[in-house]
């Protein structure tokens, strides 16, 4: 109940704003600097917590099976996850070993980015995260590009993740890293937000038409073309088989979590079509039709003649649709049914 009158608060302030937008479209459109707005003040960010598994810290008892996770999919003991309310909802940025973190609970996206240190949180542009580097650089949060500073031009490099539950990351890696709550005092949990921010509001500006602001989609980027494609919270499991440019890819949509990823499809050299199976379990609710091996959400055959083999992920991040197409306002639209 709680989480549908997050998303139904989240729907009418995003309405709201997009009102506003439609009459400030009738006068004068916004110019490039009413869309900035510079609040470093708000948040500080956490660098390098000390690591443990997520089978020690779940025996503490201090993570809900429905807290909301940022997993990290690739890497040593099959990655890891943080919990969104214990460690990112309060800074919005972890510099760590494993990965520069950034939280937009307003663009709906937490994305992952190869480690880098001295980051911090700095604003909103067009109502998306802006973050700080060390030299002063401003980065988008979602995109990962530099956008002003010594550093403008540049981008930073994304690390294979995925947002989903603790509970069902914990059934398929409980052997994955996390960090120490220690004895839950250590750090301070904070509540994920249940209404989009009056500053991401004011920066917001004009939104392309074709999607309500507020549609959750995943956007995926690679060979130079960003693509959206809309996912369905009425459909339990969906999956889409795409092409850009001459890389055969797929998006997975499993929505018990919320959790949708992208991959390649190309394993061992043979290109695989991929459909959701309404009879596998939710351990690894996809196959693919070549060879009827079971994938799970994370990109792992479990179950099949490809056991063992991973998916290659490819550039993508789950997010409002206001924030990806702020950052990508030539991205093409995927509206063909899905494989169900």
């Amino acid at each position: 109940m709680a989480s549908a009158v997050t998303d139904i608060a989240v729907r009418l302030v995003l309405a709201s704003a997009c009102l506003a937008v439609s009459v400030c479209v009738q006068a004068d459109e916004p110019s490039e600097k009413d869309l900035i707005l510079i609040r470093p003040e708000l948040y500080q960010p956490l660098t390098e917590p000390p690591c443990s598994y997520c089978s020690t810290q779940h025996r503490k008892g201090l993570i809900r099976d429905d807290d909301r996770v940022v997993a990290w999919i690739r890497g040593a003991h099959n990655g890891g996850a943080i919990p969104l309310r214990h460690f990112l909802a309060g800074p919005r940025v972890i510099n760590d070993t494993y990965g520069l973190f950034f939280y937009d609970p307003d663009g709906g996206y937490v994305t992952a980015f190869r480690k880098d240190y001295g980051y911090s949180f700095h604003g909103w542009r067009k109502g998306v995260m802006i973050a700080r580097g060390p030299d002063g650089s401003l980065w988008s949060a979602l995109s990962g590009r530099c956008f002003a500073g010594p550093k403008q031009g540049q981008r930073l490099n994304r690390v294979p993740a995925m947002v989903t539950n603790w509970a069902y990351w914990l059934m398929l890696h409980p052997e994955s890293t996390a960090y120490d709550l220690f004895e839950g005092q250590t750090y301070k949990t904070t509540d994920l937000p249940t209404v989009m921010s009056s500053q991401a509001q004011q920066t917001m500006g004009v939104v392309d038409p074709r999607f309500q602001p507020d549609t959750t989609v995943i956007g995926i980027e690679t060979g130079g073309t960003a693509t959206a494609w809309p996912l369905d919270p009425d459909v339990e499991r969906a999956c889409v088989n795409t092409q850009s440019g001459d890389q055969a890819l797929v998006a997975f949509w499993y929505s018990p979590t919320r959790t949708a990823v992208a991959f390649g499809r190309k394993v061992d050299g043979q290109t695989l079509t991929f459909y959701a199976d309404s009879v596998s379990p939710e351990t690894a609710p996809f196959k693919d039709r070549e060879t009827g091996t079971r994938w799970t959400l994370a990109g792992r055959a479990v179950d099949g003649p490809l056991r063992g083999k991973e998916l290659p992920w490819v550039n993508s991040v789950q997010c409002r649709w206001y924030a990806w197409v702020a950052e990508y306002p030539e991205t093409k639209v995927f509206r063909e049914d899905a494989a169900k």
